[in-house]
């Protein structure tokens, strides 16, 4: 199911949201887009859906640039490792860590490990240091340990979606030419909610918009518990 269409479905069933002009197929989405991870961060907690590849938004080419170590952390030297030359958006996080699927290089030659930053400098004091690749967050960018890497192969559960400049890169050379669309409009990509869940997030959408826009109460007496979501 698109955005698109989820939207429809709840401007379908509630004639007093469609006929208001100030609820915006945007602002809808935006509340449908709050309120699937919320649903979806209950299944999580559970080890559910992690190994789905539908809820996961996939950048193919997010573009590096090489930088000093010290550029994140405290540790003097002068090792080098890179960083995305954009800032990435929020990632959900769940009890486990962050819900990342992949961080591997375009070709698909190297595949990252998460860490910290302060857990790759403790482990340069080692002797031998460590073998492999690693990958960590620090102030909205992503930081790779090869510096050597010009791109890498993201997908990740984003609390907000990834703008056109980080899915559709016009000066990136490696983005796939067949089998995916990363440049669509966002109103027609796939809206982030597994099929078992998408009623009980309608149903919780449209409390959120009556509430919100037309002051009506919210019914406190049936809330969405996680166990009301099972396939």
């Amino acid at each position: 199911m698109t955005n698109r269409q989820f939207v429809s479905d709840i401007k379908s069933a509630n004639k007093i949201i469609s006929s208001d002009a100030l609820i915006t197929d945007r602002a809808i989405l935006s509340i449908a887009n709050t309120c699937a991870l919320i649903l979806i961060k209950q299944q999580v907690d559970k080890r559910k859906l992690f190994t789905s590849s539908s809820l996961f938004t996939h950048i193919p080419c997010l573009e590096m640039t090489k930088v000093p170590l010290s550029e994140c952390c405290e540790y003097v030297s002068e090792i080098e490792i890179a960083r995305s030359k954009k800032k990435i958006p929020r990632i959900a996080e769940g009890p486990f860590g962050m819900l990342i699927q992949q961080v591997a290089s375009v070709d698909k030659t190297k595949m990252f490990k998460e860490s910290t930053v302060r857990r790759y400098a403790n482990s340069l004091n080692l002797d031998p240091p460590p073998k492999g690749n690693y990958f960590w967050l620090y102030d909205d960018y992503i930081y790779v340990s090869n510096p050597d890497t010009k791109a890498i192969d993201l997908s990740a559960f984003f609390e907000e979606e990834p703008s056109q400049l980080l899915l559709c890169p016009s000066d990136c050379d490696c983005l796939p030419k067949k089998g995916c669309d990363p440049c669509k409009n966002p109103m027609d990509r796939q809206f982030k909610c597994p099929a078992y869940l998408l009623q009980t997030c309608r149903t919780m959408v449209e409390k959120e918009l009556l509430t919100t826009y037309f002051n009506v109460p919210a019914d406190r007496t049936s809330d969405e518990k996680d166990d009301q979501s099972k396939p």
